[in-house]
């Protein structure tokens, strides 16, 4: 009786044993993989995080501000000629500074525009292969992120299409005004 005891007794410590040793092997192969998890988590929120200041409404808006001013000194420039007071050789030297600025701006349009292309291509690629349970939530987001900044691309594009009319209107001016009595005396 004593024996039978003594190895229930030893069968009941050995089952406790192994009952906490497969618990404590359970939590730290779950700590292992939560911790894969979080790694993950994170580069893909790092790459989110890069998306995001890429297509950031204030670089774009900015864009959009030098464009108004551009387009705000064409039109002092078309008051000006109308007037009659300035002459070719100055007119030429603004159209060119300006065509340089428009030139540079639309540089960076079309640099920005291939960025967004080129990151959402990756984001999308690396989301879908690491995430597959947040798959749509995230193409979600980076689509509506993509239209707004296409959008902002487009209001550029038409921003740009103004100021080139508006610079074949001043043109036009300016040969009008060469026409004229006074224009002829001043455009010698």
């Amino acid at each position: 009786m004593k024996n039978k005891i003594i190895q229930i007794v030893i069968m009941i410590i050995i089952g406790v044993g192994g009952f906490y040793g497969g618990i404590y092997y359970g939590v730290m192969k779950t700590d292992v993989y939560i911790e894969n998890l979080m790694d993950e988590f994170e580069q893909i929120s790092d790459d989110v995080d890069a998306f995001v200041k890429v297509s950031d409404p204030k670089t774009i808006r900015h864009y959009v501000k030098e464009l108004n001013k551009i387009l705000d000194d064409i039109e002092f420039l078309h008051n000006i000629i109308e007037s009659g007071q300035l002459a070719d050789e100055a007119i030429t030297d603004f159209f060119d500074a300006h065509q340089n600025k428009l030139d540079e701006l639309n540089e960076r349009v079309v640099i920005l525009a291939l960025e967004t292309q080129g990151m959402l291509s990756e984001i999308s690629g690396e989301v879908k292969s690491e995430l597959s349970s947040n798959k749509t939530e995230l193409e979600n987001t980076l689509k509506s992120e993509s239209d707004s900044v296409r959008k902002e691309i487009g209001k550029l594009y038409d921003k740009t299409d103004e100021l080139y009319k508006e610079l074949e209107q001043v043109s036009k001016l300016l040969d009008k005004a060469k026409e004229t009595l006074i224009g002829k005396q001043v455009f010698k």
